[in-house]
């Protein structure tokens, strides 16, 4: 009995792949609404033919990369470690900035779907999901593109479909495959635009694409299509650089929230909350228990959030790294329990979902349960993912 069970790990190791494979499609920005709004029609034939979550709850900040990661590891920012787009890390003394240092894997914590997939032997590809590119714990996927904002929508499609025409051994059971289109029409033309809309067409076709091509390779294909967050229109543009005295501070500019590092955060919260009334200021043990955003040092003394979806940005003297924020027409990282925009959507299709649930919500972090349960392995204790949240789309 244990020589048969040790010639089963041996074959799943052997063959590389997920019974059945698994595709993930991340839509960056796709807000909750958009499919319905603009008649995206592959999106809702996939949810008529699956199941779906209506409102994808992201972690605070409501952003890419800390949200993309929470779907990776099923934990939440404050714990794996990503807890925004930048941030300053006083242990090491640097600053992540997820367009320059993204590819470093010390940056991040937790255990990847992607290697957790590996060490159970099932050979994984990833294009583009935020870190996947990033050696964590010495690791990558089997498979894996350096991110290149060039490469076009026709090249991710071409190159997933090229993965699942692999010869058995080499196939992966796992691969995911990130489009930004919708999230940078929304930054730069607003939610609401023709622009935004255009893009909104282009990822649709290829969602339909995909699931066309992949299926003529394998017919019992499942399909996860995720977004990590939503989109409000920018309500105005707030420089705090001259409200308080920054000297000695360091600033990390979100976009919708700047967190400060300070020699003396007292004083200058002070200032902030005398001559800011636009903006609330957190200390860091003071943010707001329901979203799981303390006991990281990589937090900032002070979180500066503005009371209306605008930019805030603070500009100290000699901080080198604080970069000024491009003027934008469409933001998301705010609070999602105070504006609805800030939620994704979720669509299952295949073997491993059921068919016609229609749920009204779970949070970014749950994504990993699923992505667990459709391999077929165990995920990890002390997470914060619930499979209890989603288990009612899943077979």
């Amino acid at each position: 009995m244990v020589r048969n069970a040790l010639l089963c790990l041996l074959l799943v190791q052997t063959m590389g792949h997920a019974d059945p494979p698994l595709l993930v499609i991340a839509l960056d920005g796709f807000r909750w609404d958009f499919a319905e709004r603009d008649h995206a029609e592959n999106l809702l034939a996939l949810k008529e033919e699956g199941s779906s979550i209506k409102s994808l709850i992201p972690a605070f900040p409501s952003t890419t990369f800390p949200n993309f990661h929470s779907m990776a590891t099923g934990l939440y920012p404050a714990r794996h470690g990503l807890v925004a787009m930048t941030f300053y890390d006083r242990r090491k003394g640097r600053t992540f900035r997820y367009d320059r240092n993204a590819a470093e894997g010390e940056w991040y914590g937790g255990l990847p779907i992607w290697l957790l997939a590996e060490d159970k032997g099932i050979k994984t590809a990833t294009f583009f999901w935020p870190g996947s590119d990033a050696m964590i714990r010495g690791k990558r996927p089997t498979y894996y593109r350096a991110y290149d904002p060039k490469k076009t929508i026709e090249e991710r499609v071409k190159q997933v479909v090229e993965w699942f025409r692999l010869p058995e051994r080499e196939r992966p059971g796992l691969v995911i495959v990130y489009f930004s289109d919708v999230d940078s029409s929304g930054h730069r033309f607003g939610p609401d635009a023709a622009e935004t809309r255009a893009a909104i067409g282009r990822v649709d076709q290829a969602v339909g694409d995909l699931v066309r091509l992949v299926r003529n390779v394998r017919k019992d294909m499942s399909f996860l299509v995720v977004s990590d967050h939503g989109q409000i229109e920018v309500a105005s543009q707030i420089d705090l650089s001259k409200r308080a005295n920054f000297r000695g501070c360091k600033a990390a500019n979100e976009a919708p929230m700047t967190m400060l590092y300070c020699p003396d955060p007292e004083a200058v919260r002070a200032e902030l909350v005398r001559n800011a009334p636009e903006v609330t200021v957190w200390r860091s043990h003071e943010i707001p228990e329901r979203l799981h955003y303390r006991g990281n040092q990589r937090i900032g003394d002070l979180v500066v959030v503005p009371k209306k979806p605008s930019i805030v940005q603070v500009i100290p003297p000699f901080d080198a790294d604080a970069k000024p924020v491009p003027p934008l027409q469409g933001m998301h990282g705010y609070d999602p329990a105070k504006y609805q925009e800030m939620n994704g959507m979720l669509i299952g299709a295949g073997p491993a979902f059921r068919s016609g649930v229609r749920q009204e919500s779970a949070e970014t972090v749950d994504v990993f349960a699923i992505l667990c349960r459709a391999l077929k392995i165990p995920a990890p204790a002390g997470l914060d993912a619930n499979v209890n949240r989603v288990h009612r789309i899943l077979k």
